[in-house]
């Protein structure tokens, strides 16, 4: 319990960042509750991308987010990489890895509820969470300190939280036909020709021939932008060639 006491400001600043209240906030060395904290978040976090046997992209970007979000440096992301990499292993003890954490930054607090947020989100990124994740998660809560409710609920948001991120995703694509003026069930083929179709109406380079206006040039510049970007988000969603 006396590692409670250590470290105060360190855990200030880091719950600060994690929660996006002060995103830039200056991290005091944090000595060993730093240490157990980073070797703890990365262990997880690799644990739970590895336990369907797979490690998605998806999941490495947030994982690299949230160094990002920790603000580590060039050297302590080689480590927290190594940590992920060590969390992979079935034989790594991660829920001792925890354990040790929760002694310095508490049971329930603020940071530990963080935790458990972070590492449900990302039993989240392939979609629904799976059995063998939830026991893990439903472990992790337990040690660091919430009920079996209450680890419930805190999975709920995170569920609500996926699901709106999916939504948002959809809407994008759904915009982006709208954009090239497109069903989504046309074929890829008349993706690449409404692209260049719209492209060659609204190309500033060629509208600058027929002197028009500047006002009229600056809106199909964003015309064409937005022309661009709706393409290349359905040949990414697609998996097809730009």
């Amino acid at each position: 319990m006396l590692g409670l006491f250590f470290n105060k400001e360190y855990k200030r600043a880091m719950t600060a960042r994690l929660n996006g209240s002060e995103p830039s906030a200056r991290l005091p060395n944090g000595g060993r509750t730093e240490l157990l904290f980073t070797i703890a978040m990365f262990a997880a976090l690799g644990r739970i991308a590895k336990l369907d046997g797979r490690v998605t992209q998806g999941e490495v970007k947030y994982a690299t987010t949230i160094m990002q979000l920790m603000g580590l440096e060039q050297e302590s992301r080689l480590q927290a990489i190594d940590y992920f990499e060590q969390g992979k292993l079935p034989e790594s003890d991660v829920l001792g890895c925890i354990q040790n954490m929760v002694k310095m930054i508490g049971a329930k607090s603020p940071l530990a509820d963080l935790f458990l947020k972070i590492q449900c989100r990302m039993a989240y990124i392939k979609g629904d969470i799976r059995l063998k994740e939830k026991l893990l998660l439903r472990d992790t809560a337990e040690l660091l300190g919430f009920s079996v409710i209450e680890f419930l609920d805190i999975c709920t948001q995170m569920q609500s939280h996926a699901d709106y991120k999916q939504y948002k995703s959809r809407d994008h694509i759904y915009n982006a036909y709208s954009v090239l003026q497109l069903e989504p069930s046309a074929e890829d083929g008349e993706i690449r020709r409404a692209y260049l179709r719209m492209m060659s109406r609204y190309h500033p380079d060629k509208l600058v021939r027929d002197n028009l206006s500047e006002e009229t040039l600056k809106q199909a510049q964003e015309k064409s932008t937005a022309i661009r970007d709706a393409y290349e988000a359905l040949c990414g969603f697609r998996k097809i060639r730009a």
